[in-house]
């Protein structure tokens, strides 16, 4: 998973890698066109001589890491952005996620076919056609190597976790040239999770990385040769983003494109790597070009502008400039603006959401454990305004603790139809205070007048004379966010509740909201939104990664019991059917607990240049720039 978009999948991007992301920052410019024309080796309907594609990078949105294996320490790169286009181009992972526009395994674009079980042993195949740039085959040792250093670096590793890897696996080894065998320690596991939300964090490297700056080593075959292995890769990729287009580290990729340049600001070019085996469009791009933006509206300048020395052939549309559709329309439109752009909206697989700082140590925790506060606080949450309002139409009402769109086989029935049960209601939320022992204050302070643990209290740690007063961090740059997080504070203030606001960079509220999670010491911050949560790489929405007590990227550190056994019910059900009873049992519960603030989901607006196919974008925000192609 990625962060806003952090990945755990940020576009988001397992534990801190989840990547989460600042939700809807565009609209992805489309062309429709067959999709076929890109599957292994088919040709191309005619093509343009045109061999370069420019791609605009979201604000934040930076390519600055290329080692595809990271621990806490740099997980500040591990956006979505910095895996998905970047990463993910130079070295595939082991599973490929998002299949047409859904988040589900794609067989396809994984290096390997779908794992099978055995007991407690699960064995992976890999296909034989991948190589290395150096000519060498993508291997079982090469899935070895990885799990090796997992296991090396422990807690330290992004996607750890007490219940996954590499805790719950043992006997790993290469039985064959391209096979890989290991036994699950737990008795009890889902063969579903342990595929979309274990095996899907494996990301193979090569042989040549076994190495440290003294030559090279064994971390493929001794783990404790890996930490220094991992400390001399980290040094590597941690150096002058120029350097990386020479070095011999980085050059070995397996994937389907290899950096030709990168600079500190992000402005990367990529080159075709031709030993790539995997599928292609028979005109695939060459050259692709990513250019970063410091706001939207700067990119937006030049999407308008024909005579711009830059050139944008797939961009994306800040929602505050879409067209707003006349009264019963729908959305859609293109700006007469860009005549020359094709608009398609693409919602990510992702849960939009802000926590509450349940180990805030300034106050305020006690009140956020009220069930009646965050039914009042959720109350004063104007989804659908939002969505009509600063969004012009596009986006989605969030309702509970797995992601309402794209509809999957993940959701609830109950959760899928419920509609938002929380819609604003300011009458409402009022009366959840009052009736709880709050002096409500219409644009003035609320404050406990009712002391306890009754019915009609405050409630436990809550003292008389505590006051509704709460700050809330959230990213610059994105003006719909500041439109609803200035609404939110509206609606608070008039039941009362005054909330500050502070905008930050997207990596100085993450790295607040993350910060105190395994740490002693004051942890003051109260509330945090940075946009959304991508399932990546862990696809499957168990709640083990947001939810469970204890979880490295439950930022809110909320700890609820019933929560953590209904989670574990769901990691132990051993066939699908008995999975997603489980799985709904657990959403139908805690989707009425509010353990975070729901915001709407928002779809990046994707502008394309008239002329360029690049298929249907599917919602694990992955993108494959070689089965892109030109038109005539």
């Amino acid at each position: 998973m990625r962060r806003a978009r952090r990945r755990g999948g940020a576009r988001g991007l397992g534990a801190l890698g989840v990547c989460c992301a600042v939700a809807g920052l565009a609209t992805l410019l489309a062309a429709c066109g067959p999709v076929s024309s890109a599957a292994s080796g088919a040709a191309a309907t005619a093509a343009s001589s045109n061999n370069t594609v420019t791609y605009a990078m979201q604000p934040g949105g930076l390519a600055s890491y290329p080692f595809p294996f990271m621990t806490l320490a740099t997980s500040s790169s591990d956006s979505v952005y910095n895996v998905n286009d970047f990463q993910f181009l130079l070295y595939r992972p082991l599973y490929w996620f998002g299949k047409g526009t859904t988040p589900y395994l794609n067989e396809a674009l994984s290096l390997a076919y779908p794992p099978t079980y055995q007991g407690r042993q699960v064995t992976i195949q890999l296909k034989q056609n991948y190589k290395w740039s150096n000519g060498e085959q993508v291997d079982a040792q090469d899935v070895v190597f990885w799990l090796n250093m997992t296991i090396a670096e422990g807690s330290k590793g992004v996607y750890y976790s007490s219940i996954g890897l590499p805790t719950d696996v043992t006997n790993i080894r290469a039985a064959s040239q391209y096979t890989v065998t290991m036994d699950i320690t737990s008795p009890k596991f889902s063969e579903s999770w342990f595929t979309n939300n274990e095996l899907s964090q494996i990301t193979p490297m090569p042989m040549y990385w076994d190495r440290t700056a003294a030559g090279q080593s064994n971390c493929v075959t001794q783990v404790s040769s890996c930490d220094a292995v991992y400390n001399y890769l980290n040094a590597q990729a941690s150096q002058n983003p120029s350097t990386f287009a020479s070095s011999p580290i980085w050059r070995i990729v397996d994937g389907p494109w290899k950096i030709q340049s990168l600079n500190s600001q992000g402005s990367l070019t990529l080159a075709f790597n031709q030993s790539y085996s995997g599928p292609v469009a028979k005109h695939h791009p060459t050259t692709f070009v990513e250019v970063p933006f410091t706001s939207e509206q700067a990119e937006y300048n030049v999407l308008q502008d024909p005579n711009s020395n830059q050139t944008i052939d797939v961009g994306y549309l800040p929602t505050v400039d879409a067209p707003v559709p006349p009264a019963g329309a729908t959305v859609g439109a293109n700006p007469s603006s860009l005549p020359n752009y094709r608009l398609s909206a693409v919602y990510a697989w992702e849960l939009s959401y802000f926590p509450y700082n349940f180990a805030n140590t300034t106050g305020q925790a006690p009140i956020f454990k009220q069930l009646y506060f965050r039914q009042a606080f959720q109350s004063l949450v104007d989804q659908e305004g939002i969505i009509n309002g600063p969004l012009h139409g596009y986006g989605q009402a969030t309702t509970g603790p797995v992601g309402n769109y794209p509809v999957t086989k993940y959701l609830s029935p109950l959760v899928e139809h419920a509609g938002d049960p929380w819609a604003l209601n300011i009458r409402g939320a009022a009366s959840y205070l009052r009736s709880h022992g709050w002096s409500v204050v219409p644009n003035g302070v609320d404050t406990c007048i009712s002391a306890g643990t009754g019915s009609s209290q405050c409630g436990a740690k809550i003292a008389a004379g505590t006051q509704l007063k709460f700050n809330l961090i959230y990213p610059a740059g994105l003006d719909w966010m500041e439109s609803s997080v200035k609404e939110l504070a509206s609606n608070a203030s008039l039941v009362g509740i005054q909330i500050s606001l502070s905008a930050e960079s997207f990596n100085q509220v993450t790295g607040t909201a993350f910060g105190c999670i395994g740490t002693p010491g004051p942890c003051t911050w109260q509330l945090a939104d940075w946009g959304s949560w991508t399932y990546a790489p862990d696809y499957l929405p168990t709640g083990d990664t947001l939810f469970q007590s204890g979880a490295p990227n439950n930022a809110g550190q909320y700890s609820n019991s019933y929560d953590d056994q209904l989670i574990s019910n769901s990691l132990g059900a051993r066939t699908f059917s008995q999975f997603r009873t489980a799985i709904f049992s657990w959403q139908d519960y805690l989707y009425r607990q509010l353990p975070v603030v729901y915001t709407p989901d928002v779809p990046t607006l994707v502008e394309t240049i008239n002329g360029l196919d690049i298929g249907p974008q599917n919602s694990a925000s992955t993108i494959t720039p070689e089965e892109w192609y030109y038109l005539k």
